[in-house]
């Protein structure tokens, strides 16, 4: 009897340990978002900041895993599970009072794109009043052209999801996209689009463009501090750089 109890008691402190270590356990997620995050052939996570995760996780000694999911789950995921880390999110200043940004991964800078066929005018973003400007409805660059003063009444046209967006543009269903450029390429030949075929018109310069290792705000302050300490070590110690490197990736300057 005393045997059975024993073993009890060892099974549920072995159940506790792996429910302890669960918690604790950061949980980082990102989309399909070639080369900064992306599943292999192998379906198993890949990219520059898949890299640079696993450097700020060795440095800091902390547990955690990597997951890429589709991004609306993976904003959702952050909103509500505390131990849940977006490899990048855009930093804007909505956000700030939403979430724990524990330091700057990258930089995409916004622009707006059309058919190089298509020449317009545009010295800012006002100059495109009275075009069809597009973008994916429920992204930040949506509530941006509002601000701004577009309105579906007029001049702004929604997408569901990025590719579609593109392929409005294809079709000459709206004039220009606001987008970043970072896997465009890429996501083009994806969906039978001729990169070539599209250009940048114009830079918005004052559109957020720095991508943050970003926290829920529930996740321990102690975490969110060796996390920021840790990126800004590797960046410090050259290994960042040598990341950047090895993806052929570089900073945009301003």
């Amino acid at each position: 009897m005393k045997k059975c109890a024993v073993s009890f008691m060892l099974l549920l402190a072995g159940v506790f340990s792996s429910f302890t270590w669960s918690a604790n356990s950061l949980h980082f997620v990102a989309e399909d978002l070639y080369p900064l995050h992306f599943e292999n052939h192998d379906k198993e996570p890949q990219g520059f900041l898949v890299d640079v995760v696993k450097a700020v996780l060795t440095h800091c000694g902390c547990d955690g895993r990597v997951e890429i999911m589709p991004q609306a789950r993976a904003f959702k995921e952050l909103q509500e599970t505390p131990n849940i880390l977006m490899m990048s999110l855009l930093k804007t200043p909505s956000r700030e009072q939403q979430f724990k940004f524990l330091g700057p991964v990258y930089n995409a800078h916004a622009y707006l794109l059309g058919l190089k066929e298509r020449q317009f005018t545009l010295t800012d973003l006002q100059s495109a009043r009275g075009l069809r400007v597009s973008t994916v409805r429920g992204y930040y660059s949506q509530q941006y052209l509002e601000q701004a003063g577009f309105s579906l009444e007029r001049d702004l046209v929604l997408a569901p999801e990025p590719a579609s967006l593109m392929k409005m543009l294809y079709k000459e269903r709206t004039d220009l996209v606001l987008t970043n450029t970072l896997s465009l390429d890429k996501e083009l030949k994806n969906i039978g689009l001729n990169p070539r075929l599209l250009e940048k018109k114009l830079r918005l310069n004052d559109f957020p463009n720095e991508l943050h290792i970003t926290a829920n705000k529930q996740l321990p302050q102690e975490t969110a501090d060796k996390i920021s300490a840790s990126l800004q070590a590797i960046k410090e110690s050259g290994h960042y750089q040598a990341l950047l490197n090895k993806w052929q990736l570089k900073l945009e300057t301003e």
